[in-house]
């Protein structure tokens, strides 16, 4: 049996492979994207109370399901399609336990681009980070109404609009006019 390593084949042949039952395709696949899908469901983490753990599964189940759903004779890339597919299946088992109160300790998500490991902060940096980080908090709590914490934070993980609208159940203009007043409140800092 031919062996793939992480990088050599293309998604679009793995996809094809793993389709026809080739589970080394599958398995390279799985690998190839288990990161970013653990880093899209820690992006989610603590909002209504589910467990990252789940999240990342939800997400897995969607990634699996795009590799057997794929099309690529639809001119979409493999990894646009499965991470759209992944997102939608946390976004889903967000929106079914909405009920719960969003955390705001964890607002701020790292960027999937960014490359924390060739910097390290000096102690004094993490200490003043860490106080802006408090005040940010602070101020979000005072000043905020419920529905504009809630907002504010899935803005923050990089929702558009439209996922907003969804979770919340509100219009896209409702999240519009909250932001509005999250930006306008923002800029009346002293």
């Amino acid at each position: 049996m031919k062996s793939f390593n992480n990088g050599a084949a293309d998604d679009n042949s793995l996809v094809e492979r793993a389709k026809n039952g080739n589970s080394e395709s599958l398995n390279v696949l799985i690998l190839r994207y288990s990161d970013k899908i653990l880093l899209k469901a820690s992006s989610f983490k603590n909002l209504y109370g589910i467990d990252n753990d789940d999240l990342y599964q939800e997400g897995m189940m969607g990634f699996i399901s795009a590799i057997y759903s794929f099309d690529a004779t639809k001119n979409t890339k493999f990894s646009t399609y499965s991470m759209t597919l992944a997102v939608r299946r946390m976004l889903s088992a967000l929106r079914k336990s909405k009920d719960k109160e969003p955390l705001l300790s964890a607002y701020i998500s790292l960027e999937e681009n960014c490359d924390m490991l060739s910097y390290s902060p000096t102690p004094e940096e993490i200490v003043l980070f860490n106080e802006k980080i408090d005040d940010i908090v602070k101020f979000v709590e005072e000043n905020f109404s419920k529905t504009e914490k809630k907002v504010f934070r899935l803005n923050m993980l990089g929702l558009t609009y439209a996922e907003i609208a969804e979770i919340l159940e509100r219009s896209e203009k409702s999240v519009d006019n909250a932001l509005q007043r999250i930006r306008k409140k923002i800029r009346n800092i002293k």
